[in-house]
């Protein structure tokens, strides 16, 4: 259950308020919060449609934090919803959509296809470092809901730099989450990171001031 504390402190960082670093401030107003139409909106539409794994309104937001960041590559485990809305987004990289489900409908094949995104299957987590060692590093990642998002996070943090973004949807599913969520934001090599309830994103920019923004559901 959300705390009366918490929803003040969401309510205060949803449109800025409160925020003395000018680049969060952008990152929340301007892309987590932003509300003008992207060209890539109606393809992206019909993939979450298709998919069926997100709403349209967060498979927008994923394109929109890519475009923004514009990673050196972007890995994709679990949800090919977002494997097409960060591929969409980031045209000129290395993409790879790492899931243990070998079973896939052509359609949904054909938008990875599109977005240039290459698929592995099997062991998640060896699949993820195997990613990580071939680009040299974190650059966007991207962990769905699956069994081992404790051990991904975990695994894809011993390769991230300044300019590393993981996003990890879920962190409020249960207590157990929630603490490792926590331990995450504690972390010393986590440098800002946001929660936004549904999902949370680190920032590893260590030329940032440590900080946790939290945004209202």
């Amino acid at each position: 259950m959300l705390k009366f504390g918490d929803w003040i402190n969401r309510k205060r960082h949803n449109r800025g308020f409160g925020i003395q670093s000018p680049s969060a401030f952008f990152f929340i107003t301007q892309v987590l919060r932003e509300r003008l139409p992207y060209y890539a909106y109606d393809r992206l539409d019909r993939i979450a449609e298709c998919c069926n794994e997100m709403s349209v309104k967060r498979c927008r937001r994923l394109f929109r934090i890519a475009n923004d960041i514009t990673p050196a590559s972007a890995i994709t485990v679990a949800s090919t919803t977002a494997a097409c809305a960060i591929g969409s987004a980031c045209s000129r990289i290395p993409k790879q959509f790492i899931s243990n489900n070998k079973e896939t409908s052509h359609e949904v094949a054909r938008h990875l296809a599109g977005c240039s995104c290459s698929r592995l299957c099997g062991d998640t987590l060896q699949l993820l470092k195997k990613c990580l060692e071939e680009n040299k590093g974190t650059g966007l990642l991207y962990i769905g809901p699956c069994d081992n998002q404790k051990e991904l996070l975990e695994a894809a943090m011993e390769h991230t730099n300044k300019e590393s973004v993981i996003i990890v949807e879920g962190i409020h599913r249960s207590k157990r989450h929630f603490e490792w969520w926590q331990q995450a934001i504690s972390d010393p090599r986590t440098i800002v990171t946001y929660d936004m309830y549904s999902m949370g994103i680190l920032f590893f920019n260590n030329e940032k001031q440590k900080q946790n923004y939290t945004l209202k559901r």
